[in-house]
């Protein structure tokens, strides 16, 4: 099958890249993974290989390869083959500009949010939905340091500070990182406990050194999944917010004034819809229940200041 498509590949871009259409003795001579001294068998495999991609769309097109006509060819002529411009509403751009700020890529996603227009038939651009300036994803830097150590088996070392605000040393072997519900977490065996434990990158406080040497340890059979790091999620709860730019396009609400509209979440995830709204900025604040208000708040205080949320 890998050699099939890989020889599809190439006859695609032979054909596409021609100036002049492509006899079918210059198929099989020049195009890798034709060649076959059996012609017969090359003429039933560049029938097969010009029926599949002219059964994916692609346009093949049987033509004269001379000024008289006297010799068949083929080719895909430009634009024919290319696909059409993919434009994408405003609500799209938001909804995609809210999953890249909330998995931690912003600065990578960014780029490709400018490329995608918007329909020639709505206002804007994919500038409207640029993600708000917030020093959100601290993990982030930590992520190419891990990533190397998994792949090296190697293992690490960094401090780590508990839920109740304890700071030690851990040193783990890397098994994967996984994003799960807002963060990003190290799956990995903890030498101290000598069992598998998760740990939210948001909370190591300080450097990751990598310690020991390079496949110091197995990997396990299987990668860790996202339910395996973090428990079953909390009841759900309804969540009132105040949301202005382009999540009031894609939520809508009950407006409040020109700028800003509140709309309400039936049955969110307490932990998923902060992650989100810490990540809409200043764009999205939470009203309700109190105590969510309350958390979002310190979080964004710490922050403001710099600091691992709490």
């Amino acid at each position: 099958m890998a050699e099939r498509l890989e020889r599809l590949l190439n006859l695609l871009i032979a054909l596409r890249e021609r100036a002049r259409p492509m006899t079918a003795e210059e198929v099989r001579t020049t195009v890798a993974g034709y060649g076959q001294a059996d012609l017969a068998a090359f003429r039933r495999m560049f029938s097969r290989d010009k029926a599949d991609l002219r059964a994916l769309g692609v346009p093949v097109e049987t033509v004269a390869a001379d000024r008289f006509g006297d010799t068949v060819g083929y080719a895909i002529r430009g634009r024919r083959a290319d696909l059409p411009p993919l434009r994408l509403e405003p609500e799209e751009l938001g909804a995609l500009a809210v999953a890249i700020q909330v998995t931690g890529l912003a600065d990578l996603g960014h780029g490709g949010l400018r490329k995608l227009e918007v329909g020639a038939d709505a206002p804007g651009t994919a500038d409207d939905v640029r993600p708000p300036p917030v020093a959100l994803q601290l993990d982030r830097e930590r992520l190419p340091t891990l990533l190397a150590a998994q792949l090296r088996r190697e293992p690490v070392t960094f401090p780590y500070r508990t839920a109740q605000g304890a700071v030690a040393s851990r040193t783990v072997d890397p098994h994967g990182l996984v994003h799960r519900r807002g963060r990003w977490y190290l799956v990995g065996r903890d030498h101290d406990r000598e069992a598998v434990r998760a740990f939210r990158l948001d909370r190591i406080d300080g450097e990751v050194a990598p310690t020991g040497t390079p496949g110091a340890y197995a990997p396990p059979d299987a990668p860790p999944g996202p339910t395996e790091v973090v428990p079953d999620p909390p009841d759900p709860v309804a969540v009132r917010l105040a949301v202005r730019g382009p999540h009031r396009e894609v939520l809508g609400g009950e407006p409040v004034d020109d700028e800003w509209a509140q709309v309400t979440l039936e049955d969110a995830d307490p932990h998923e819809l902060l992650a989100w709204a810490l990540s809409a900025g200043p764009d999205v604040v939470v009203l309700a229940p109190t105590w969510l208000a309350e958390r979002a708040r310190a979080q964004l205080v710490a922050l403001a200041h710099g600091e691992p949320p709490p």
